[in-house]
């Protein structure tokens, strides 16, 4: 008599339902299409950002006005508040440049948490708090140019998304 090897189609079956439910339960915890959203949506901050701080810079070539400490330059969205060319970190400067809108949160050395310096404005997703003294963050930080020589910075941290 032949004795038969290998597998019955039902156990077949069995074992493709126990991994279909393993790689079911298993799956979210290797994507995470949440995170990654949150990531790419503080990138895109980040370059609307960068495009607002360099139209508003281009502007004050234009005016003459990039070696003013202070001064203003109007735009589409507004009257926007410079430094030095670039748009000052306060409401009437990125923010009305940028034109972010209500799906971000604002926070500056007055908000709580605070930025570490005045001349600093952060951008957070709403519902997103940053953590400015470590690197688990998701926000996006701008500082206003210190002196003509030294220009604005955009700088991102998605490491808390």
């Amino acid at each position: 008599m032949k004795r038969q090897q290998g597998f019955t189609l039902i156990e077949l079956i069995i074992v493709i339902v126990v991994l279909g439910i393993l790689a079911v339960t298993a799956a979210p915890q290797f994507i995470n299409f949440s995170s990654d959203a949150r990531e790419s949506t503080v990138k895109g901050a980040q370059a609307s950002i960068q495009g607002a701080m360099q139209l508003v810079y281009a502007r004050s070539l234009v005016n003459g006005t990039e070696d003013e400490g202070t001064s203003t330059v109007t735009t589409e969205g507004g009257v926007v508040d410079t430094v030095y060319g670039y748009p000052a970190a306060a409401v009437n400067g990125i923010d009305r440049a940028a034109g972010l809108g209500t799906d971000w949160s604002r926070y500056d050395s007055g908000t709580t948490p605070a930025t570490n310096s005045a001349s600093e404005v952060a951008f957070a997703p709403t519902g997103q708090t940053p953590d400015f003294s470590g690197a688990d963050s998701c926000h996006v930080l701008y500082t206003q140019a210190a002196d003509e020589d030294t220009p604005a910075t955009v700088v991102v941290n998605v490491a808390g998304c």
